[in-house]
């Protein structure tokens, strides 16, 4: 099938014996491409081409103005709001420049009457126009809101006209501005050049208000003629159809000639058209690029197809590159790749941010001081950037430790949980790398010179890493950025008032967000991957168009615009309306000349842009296809494909090896009554932790979590133990404020504590400390403190499955007290609550030690760590003939052992064990019947038979650090 571009060239070959004097306006410059292979295939003897352009490129190759670059326009912007509205804050401003610079430029395009526009937005006008809608009696306020509503509109009527003026004066321009000139001096500035045989406007489908009239006046003169591509299905048979809108019109008012064309491929042409729901929208690139595999397979290699993919979803590009089959060679990229979404984007967001966080201390006066200190959040992210870890791989050196500086440095933060550190410090760490120079040195808060110098300095460090480089792509965004800093040092020397590190953040990211890499291909190859709007006047025999959902193609209906809906109406700016009809024309016009049609759209309605497939879809459906008996319609669903898989056991099972692995932890490491617990528990959690060794990932913690609150106040217990309980000495408050205070300095040093939660936590630990030693210190008659944070270690031997097998068994005593009535008491400080399991099921004699041995319940698991204190203070004082505390020895069968909790969150109860193995003092019967518990409970732990499992108690999962290796 002949082509639109074949037709127009050899319709303009048929007029014109020379091409000299002839030009051809497109739409796209892909297009003006093709249309000059297009002449040249069809030219018979050599002759100079027709100058062949994109319509911007032509306005601007006659407007007597230059086209402004982006940066510059938003800061003259700027500078004429502020003019006007001098309290404008720049953040502010930033929010909504792009979109008032969107407005300004369709204004113009539009040639919009600005007085009536503006006096339409006007309060007096509009507060009439709403009061009309208004039930009677009821009047509109206007305070408040709506005052700040109009004075935008005011300062906006005077920005437009302030605007224009200093672009004028500057003989600059933004695009519509251009087009406004050259329409309104159309006659001075093109209908007078003799030089222009003719001028032909080809492909387009709808034209603004300043295009209309710059072409009709060239018609009129017989300078111009527009050739379009429009097919007789939207044109007159189905005028429901939003494609043929505008063209109607343009064809009834006759005011661009004659026309041309007008064919009928859309109601006689044969089509295979195949519909595919897939169920997210990256999946949409892999079936995407298996049928275009298909379509090369099936075509003649010595004939290849033209094939288009095209993209309603440009953010598809990267994931539609990398789904194409690899022997895919030859294509052409004709979209551009946003800086957006490159990796180099979030190097530059994450050290902006480094260098944008301060911290805020408040003094001993009380005082709020900012002091520049880096995040450690902040800092990990840069040192975690793929970045610079290649950087890394590739430049620098171990250290004699094994580590690089970046290795050592996270480590050192983390070990020593340093929340907040200084230049100072980083550099240090850094062996003052420039690496670390760049990236931390602190830069000045009105000194974006500092900054744009630090990124040129990591791009050279950069560069020479990326050389070699395997993904161009990010070199390339190299260049890229490194030619945007080039405008911003440009724009800082003329402009270095209006600059501070925040606005050349705004203006940076702006830039960032419009700049696009973009791709050099095969122009003329096959595969053409492209946007909706780069398809205009080309055409593909086979076609794969992806995400083809409502609020995808057409958009969904947002009016980025400052100016209302009912405004733009009045005075003819283009709506969401307009942008569907012009949508609606791109996709019917790519169906025109295609043989095979592949539609894919999001089925599911949890994706992304996903749900419910584009009305485009249904017209074809429920439409065309009744139009045209040639069109074939195919729906498929992509569905995940189901294969049988093999259930993981979730079960470790004990083989040789690790029943020998179990034996020497239990003769080297040692059992401990947490360990215990942990194995009644969650076996599964016993094993990763103790048997494999997995430990958990430290982190930075900016919060005191419980844990760190209670090592806190053990620790300052301890101290005061030692200092003054100990020496029969009671302390006073001041001195337990100050061993609290100077223990959690000790522990806590990379901690901010004097701020937010930190603080509570401080204030509520030390309260609760004060309360509990008040109280205890208040205690008629008083326990004698014995000892403080006593490590008791035993070392045993029980026959475990057969054989004696030595164990090693122990544990920290957080305080050993001694009652007027000789009874020792070992006491376990709790920062939380403690609740003890019902002393019912500990009362029965064959109950009580069923549950010692199996129930995971945590308050059993109280039980069975006092019940183990216990145990090791009457072996202790058996294997030791007594226990020697502060020069006493404490004979075995001599002395009663109890046990219990201090609970902070009670502090003035002593939670007692209720746990009695035997009747009255008997340690001897006391340790056989504890003995052949723990040898009961060694015994399953060595059982070949019973495997390490995961607990059925999800409960547990919950604060489990092996929640994410179980995949609970």
């Amino acid at each position: 099938m002949q082509s639109f571009l074949n037709l127009v060239a050899r319709h303009i070959l048929d007029h014109h014996a020379s091409l000299e004097k002839v030009s051809i306006v497109v739409p796209t410059r892909r297009a003006a491409f093709f249309l000059v292979q297009e002449l040249a295939k069809e030219t018979k003897e050599p002759m100079m081409s027709p100058q062949v352009m994109a319509v911007d490129d032509f306005v601007e190759s006659i407007c007597t103005l230059d086209i402004e670059d982006p940066v510059h326009l938003l800061f003259d912007l700027y500078e004429t709001f502020r003019e006007i509205d001098p309290d404008v804050q720049f953040d502010r401003f930033m929010g909504w420049a792009s979109v008032l610079l969107s407005d300004l430029d369709k204004i113009d395009q539009y040639l919009v009457k600005t007085d009536y526009l503006f006096d339409y937005l006007s309060e007096a006008r509009a507060i009439t126009r709403w009061q009309e809608n208004l039930p009677e009696g009821k009047t509109l306020q206007t305070e408040g809101g709506a005052k700040q509503y109009f004075s935008l509109f005011e300062n906006i009527k005077l920005v437009y006209s302030s605007f224009r003026n200093r672009l004028l004066q500057k003989g600059k321009a933004y695009r519509g501005m251009a087009y406004r000139e050259l329409a309104e001096d159309v006659d001075i500035l093109l209908l007078r050049k003799a030089d222009q045989e003719k001028i032909y406007f080809t492909g387009f489908n709808a034209f603004t208000e300043s295009e209309k009239v710059i072409i009709s006046a060239l018609i009129k003169t017989g300078k111009a003629e527009v050739l379009w591509d429009t097919d007789r299905y939207y044109m007159t048979e189905n005028t429901g159809v939003e494609a043929g809108k505008s063209l109607r019109e343009y064809q009834k008012s006759k005011a661009f000639g004659a026309w041309n064309w007008t064919t009928d491929h859309l109601l006689t042409s044969e089509k295979n058209i195949t519909i595919y729901g897939v169920p997210n929208a990256t999946l949409q690139t892999k079936v995407a690029g298996q049928l275009y595999k298909l379509i090369r397979e099936a075509e003649d290699p010595e004939n290849p197809v033209s094939t288009a993919i095209v993209l309603a979803d440009e953010n598809l590009l990267l994931p539609m590159l990398y789904s194409l089959d690899e022997t895919v060679k030859d294509l052409n990229v004709t979209m551009g790749l946003s800086m957006r979404n490159s990796l180099l984007y979030t190097l530059i967001d994450s050290i902006f941010e480094l260098q944008q966080n301060v911290v805020e201390f408040r003094n001993k006066s009380g005082k709020t001081v900012r002091i520049p200190k880096f995040s450690h959040k902040s800092i990990d992210k840069i040192l975690n950037h793929p970045f610079i870890r290649h950087y890394e791989h590739v430049a620098l050196d171990s250290l004699p430790e094994g580590q690089t500086i970046i290795q050592r440095t996270l480590s050192e933060i983390t070990n020593n949980n340093q929340v907040f550190l200084s230049s100072e410090e980083l550099l240090l760490a850094g062996d003052n790398h420039p690496l670390f120079k760049i990236l931390f040195t602190h830069w000045q808060n009105n000194n974006p010179k500092q900054a744009i110098r630090a990124f040129y300095e990591l791009i050279e460090l950069l560069r020479e890493v990326y050389k070699d480089y395997k993904n161009a792509l990010e070199t390339e965004y190299l260049y890229l950025f490194y030619t945007l800093l080039k405008q911003f040092e440009q724009t800082i020397e003329e402009k270095s008032e209006l600059i501070t590190l925040r606005t050349l953040r705004s203006f940076m990211f702006e830039l960032i967000r419009q700049t696009r890499i973009p791709f050099s291909g095969e122009p003329v190859s096959n595969l053409q991957i492209m946007g909706m709007l780069e398809t205009r006047a080309l055409d593909f025999e086979k076609i794969i168009i992806l995400s083809l959902n409502e609020g995808m193609l057409p958009q969904a209906k947002r009016q980025n615009s400052l100016i209302p809906f009912d405004a733009a109406q009045a005075v003819g700016l283009p709506t969401h309306q307009h942008q569907e009809a012009v949508m609606s024309y791109h996709f019917y016009r790519l169906l025109q000349r295609a043989k095979e049609v592949h539609i894919l759209y999001t089925s599911t309605n949890d994706a992304v842009g996903g749900g419910e497939k584009s009305r485009f879809i249904r017209q074809v459906e429920y439409e065309l296809s009744q139009y045209n008996p040639l069109i074939h319609i195919e729906n498929r669903t992509v569905v995940f494909e189901n294969r049988l898989h093999t259930e993981f056991d979730e079960v470790i099972r004990k083989n040789d090896a690790m029943i020998s692995a179990i034996r020497e932890y239990l003769d080297t490491k040692g059992v401990y009554p947490t360990h215990l617990n942990e194995f009644i528990r969650c076996s599964m959690q016993f094993y990763l932790k103790h048997i494999v060794g997995v430990e958990e990932k430290e982190e930075v913690e900016e919060e005191l979590g419980m844990d760190k609150i209670g090592t806190w106040l053990h620790a300052a217990l301890e101290r005061l133990d030692q200092e003054f309980f100990l020496l029969d000495t009671d302390p006073s408050e001041e001195q337990i404020k100050l061993v609290l205070r100077e223990e959690f300095d000790r522990l806590f040093r990379g901690y901010v504590t004097d701020l937010g939660l930190n603080r509570i936590y401080y204030q509520i630990g030390e309260q609760q400390i004060l309360t509990f030693l008040k109280h205890h210190m208040a205690q008629v008659p008083r326990n004698k403190v014995l000892a403080a944070e006593q490590p008791l270690r035993v070392r045993t031997q029980f026959i475990l499955q057969g054989s004696y097998t030595p164990v090693r068994i122990g544990g920290k005593i957080d305080r050993i007290e001694l009652s007027e009535d000789g009874t020792l008491y070992v006491m376990d400080y709790k920062t939380g609550s403690v609740e003890l399991t019902g002393k019912q099921k500990l009362a029965d004699p064959i109950k009580r030690e069923e549950v010692i041995r199996t129930d995971p319940d945590r308050k059993m698991g109280y039980v069975r760590q006092l019940w183990m204190y216990e145990y090791l203070m009457y072996r202790k004082m058996l294997d030791d003939k007594g226990l020697n505390l502060q020069n006493k020895t404490y004979a075995f069968g001599d002395y009663a052992v109890k046990s219990g909790f201090y609970s902070f969150r009670d502090p003035k109860n002593l939670i007692a064990n209720p746990l009695e193995l035997t009747e009255g003092l008997n340690p001897s019967d006391f340790l056989i019947k504890s003995e052949l518990i723990l040898t009961d409970i060694l015994n399953v732990l060595l059982d070949p038979d019973v495997p390490f499992r995961k607990t059925d108690d999800l409960n547990v999962c919950k604060f489990c650090d092996f929640v994410g290796i179980c995949g609970r």
